[in-house]
């Protein structure tokens, strides 16, 4: 993945306060952004979890029936 679809990512979930960030000064003295996963970010990240395990099942289905593995 790189930073020009990265950090858009991040805004988004940033404003949809579903991870936080705040800046914070390394080991090596430089200033690096920090994020975090929020408690609403959690419950969003089970609930897309549960729904792409659902949908990989189906198409599991799909394909095994298909080849006839039924």
């Amino acid at each position: 993945m790189n930073a020009g679809s990265l950090f858009p990512a991040f805004r988004r979930l940033e404003r949809d306060v579903e991870i936080s960030s705040e800046w914070r000064v390394t080991e090596n003295g430089r200033r690096a952004k920090y994020y975090a996963i929020t408690t609403s970010g959690q419950a969003s990240l089970e609930k897309a979890t549960k729904d792409w395990q659902r949908q990989a099942v189906a198409i599991s289905r799909i394909l095994k029936a298909s080849l006839g593995e039924v």
